[in-house]
């Protein structure tokens, strides 16, 4: 099975993304390059940590909004967590969106680019002695591409 409940409570050590799919293209953002962010300058999905207050369906939604200004309106579910390699610690729920509204506009303090690619856009490399995707110039390994393998072995996108 795929697709998990969506009822997440969260906590300091989780986070969440929100994958957002239309037309057999999932939305990818590049984060903007900042001293002391472990993720600078990647690929990513849309997305950011838990805050109290709020579930994990509630800090995707939030980040979604603060990254690419999209409010989103349908979740199909999501994937199981995720750790990234450089946090293993941190567990990074991916919720799968298939209804929202707008276009993305990058939030210029976090967002650099955001773009719609389709899965006949990527193709398999190796960088950095690991399994990753390329797309247009831009480079998906760790988190993201193993997300993205996921969505792909689910038959998701």
């Amino acid at each position: 099975m795929c697709l998990l409940r969506v009822n997440h409570a969260g906590g300091p050590d989780w986070a969440a993304v929100g994958v957002l799919l239309r037309s057999g293209k999932v939305l990818l953002i590049k984060r903007v390059e900042r001293d002391g962010d472990p993720w600078s300058g990647h690929v990513a999905f849309p997305g950011g940590r838990w805050r109290p207050g709020e579930d994990l369906l509630g800090t995707a939604v939030r980040e979604i909004e603060e990254e690419v200004s999209i409010q989103v309106t349908d979740v199909a579910g999501a994937l199981p967590p995720f750790s990234p390699g450089n946090a293993p610690w941190l567990k990074v729920v991916p919720f799968i969106f298939t209804g929202w509204v707008g276009e993305p506009r990058p939030n210029p303090r976090e967002v650099r680019e955001a773009r719609w690619v389709g899965r006949d856009e990527l193709r398999e490399i190796t960088w950095g002695g690991e399994a990753a995707f390329e797309t247009g110039g831009w480079i998906i390994w760790g988190l993201t591409y193993r997300i993205l393998k996921k969505l792909i072995d689910c038959g998701l996108f």
